[in-house]
């Protein structure tokens, strides 16, 4: 027999049992005791906290779904104002291209006017040139026929009237026309 030392006093096996459970009843009382604490426990404390934990759970999980779908729309938004900015870029670069077809039709316009410009001054100074040529001819014709005319004074001594004179000068014109 093994002996078990709890103080100073030597406890065999059977005195160890009854000092453990000294009266029945009373290891009954104290069991029916612990079986009501549990109970009140159970009801009073172990249920609200289970239900303050429950509720808690339940407002993480709706604050994460909210975050999860807030996150999905922010993603969402994101992008399509990537995609807003892709196409806001696309029509930057058209609207640039347009302006580049149309500077150059305006050039190729200004080009075109200014060739027509040139041409049409082109024309005008030839012109000029022409009527200042039949001037110069004019002038020299009437020069030419003052000289005849006094030459034909000098070689005929005489008095020529306009009858003649027109007739000497035709004729001098048409010497002249024909060596020409």
């Amino acid at each position: 027999m093994k002996l078990l030392v709890i103080s100073d006093d030597v406890i065999t096996k059977d005195g160890f049992l009854e000092k453990l459970f000294p009266n029945p009843w009373d290891a009954l009382a104290v069991f029916l005791a612990f079986i009501v604490l549990l109970i009140i426990v159970f009801y009073f404390a172990y249920k609200p906290v289970k239900k303050l934990i429950q509720k808690r759970a339940d407002y993480v999980d709706g604050k994460l779904r909210n975050a999860e779908k807030s996150e999905k729309e922010a993603s969402e938004k994101v992008e399509e104002a990537h995609l807003e900015v892709k196409k806001s870029h696309q029509e930057a670069l058209a609207i640039v291209e347009q302006a580049k077809l149309d500077a150059d039709k305006e050039r190729q316009r200004i080009q075109q006017l200014a060739k027509e410009q040139a041409d049409q001054e082109v024309a005008r100074a030839k012109q000029e040139i022409e009527q200042e040529i039949e001037k110069s001819k004019d002038e020299i014709h009437s020069q030419i026929v003052d000289v005849a005319f006094d030459a034909s004074k000098k070689v005929l001594s005489r008095e020529v009237n306009q009858k003649d004179n027109e007739k000497l000068i035709n004729e001098f014109i048409d010497d002249l026309e024909h060596k020409e």
